[in-house]
């Protein structure tokens, strides 16, 4: 009797010590890795002001800033340094920032990206002579940031020495050509994973669409992280031609179900409405057919989280769809000068956004509510001037895009509603 009590007080104190171990390890946010391993995690961490970092990287590039208090500032050149802007809370929901190339035989346009410790870009290229991404990496914080970039390609991984650990001192920039560090032909996706800091990424991409030696240059934007759902805005009306790229960054199949979301509805397209995506992979589909000159914009559905973008090519120029976020609150953005449309694009529901346009002296030129019928996309024009816009919205029920066209080209870009948080990586001891 006494040894079975005596066992039945040893299996009650290990369960104890057992519970209690996995309660510290609970409180502690990690599990079981090795004495002395580094376990990362991120927390939200709200922001008090925020900052623009344009990096250049294309012939000639200038970066313009402003908020909608007092209007757009005059282009600056950026140099081998990103250009730089910090706007405090008083004008931060109204801020914005942009940078712009010009040639003769394309316009390039991209919204100078905020810090964050994540990024995707998808449909880069890393073969030197047709298709060639060059990623301008700049920390703008107080502090080092370390990252690892990850190359995917329509094989799975691409092999990239040197990729991982990357050290960027504060203020720092560090430029990386994919045909050089990870060589490679098709279209690829790239994630940047900062591990600490925060990094602004501009990726300039250099395409030959079809013409080997008659190139363009364009950035290409950073994407929405892997979701289930990703809406890609800022297309042409009508371009010659379409291509969807999606990435799938897990280890099993991702079957992605294409939608059009269209000015009378939202749609599945004829005979170009499913994509297979093998794990770890890229894989790309033509959907020009799908444009017939309304606005629409572009959803991707799957079961396995995947990230999407639409490389399209109108008069030899290439522009970039790109996935967005709904539109929050006050969002306000820059767009280059051209003739100009904004699109708006139902995520389910009926919605109305106030959109506000302005001249770069600040002087309002438009201001309107505009009806976003359900499942559907609507054009908004922008009066000749216009420079920057701001838009209002009281639910986070729509998405929204622009398309500029110029006699030199064409550019585009999706509206990412304003930062107003970020995820910060935190490295605690491991166990």
């Amino acid at each position: 009797m006494t040894t079975r009590a005596s066992s039945g007080r040893t299996a009650l104190l290990a369960a104890m010590v057992v519970a209690l171990t996995a309660a510290v390890l609970t409180l502690a946010g990690t599990t079981p890795r090795g004495i002395g391993a580094p376990v990362q995690t991120f927390e939200r961490v709200e922001l008090d002001q925020r900052t623009f970092a344009c990096g250049g990287g294309l012939p000639d590039a200038t970066a313009s800033h402003g908020n909608v208090v007092n209007g757009l500032a005059a282009a600056v050149p950026i140099g081998d340094a990103a250009q730089v802007f910090d706007d405090d809370k008083s004008v931060a929901l109204g801020a914005f920032a942009g940078q712009e190339s010009r040639s003769k035989d394309w316009l390039a346009w991209l919204p100078c990206p905020e810090p964050r410790a994540r990024w995707w870009f998808v449909g880069a290229g890393a073969a030197t002579v047709s298709h060639d991404t060059v990623l301008t990496i700049t920390n703008p914080r107080a502090g080092q940031a370390v990252l690892d970039v990850n190359v995917f390609g329509g094989d799975g991984p691409v092999e990239g020495p040197g990729l991982h650990g990357i050290t960027i001192p504060a203020g720092g920039t560090q430029v990386i050509d994919l045909a050089k560090a990870a060589p490679s032909v098709g279209d690829l996706a790239v994630n940047l994973v900062a591990r600490r800091g925060l990094v602004s990424v501009s990726a300039a991409d250099r395409f030959a669409p079809g013409f080997v030696g008659k190139a363009v240059q364009e950035w290409l934007p950073g994407q929405s992280v892997p979701s289930t759902s990703v809406t890609m805005t800022g297309l042409p009306a009508r371009p010659d031609h379409a291509t969807l790229v999606v990435a799938n960054p897990r280890q099993v199949d991702a079957i992605v179900s294409v939608q059009v979301v269209g000015a009378t509805g939202t749609f599945a397209p004829k005979d170009t409405s499913t994509l297979t995506v093998p794990a770890d992979s890229v894989a790309s589909l033509p959907i020009e057919s799908v444009f017939n000159g309304d606005p629409i914009a572009i959803r991707v559905t799957s079961e396995q989280p995947v990230t999407a973008s639409v490389r399209t090519v109108t008069g030899g120029d290439v522009a970039f769809g790109t996935g967005v976020g709904p539109v929050t609150g006050t969002t306000a953005f820059a767009v280059p000068s051209g003739s100009a449309d904004v699109v708006l694009s139902s995520l389910g529901p009926a919605s109305s956004i106030t959109l506000t346009a302005f001249a770069a002296s600040g002087k309002q030129l438009l201001d309107k509510a505009v009806a976003v019928p359900k499942a559907s996309s609507v054009a908004t024009p922008l009066p000749e001037g216009a420079r920057y816009v701001r838009l209002v919205a009281t639910a986070a029920d729509a998405v929204a895009g622009f398309s500029v066209t110029d006699p030199v080209g064409i550019a585009t870009g999706g509206v990412s509603p304003a930062i107003r948080s970020v995820l910060l990586p935190v490295v605690r001891p491991g166990w």
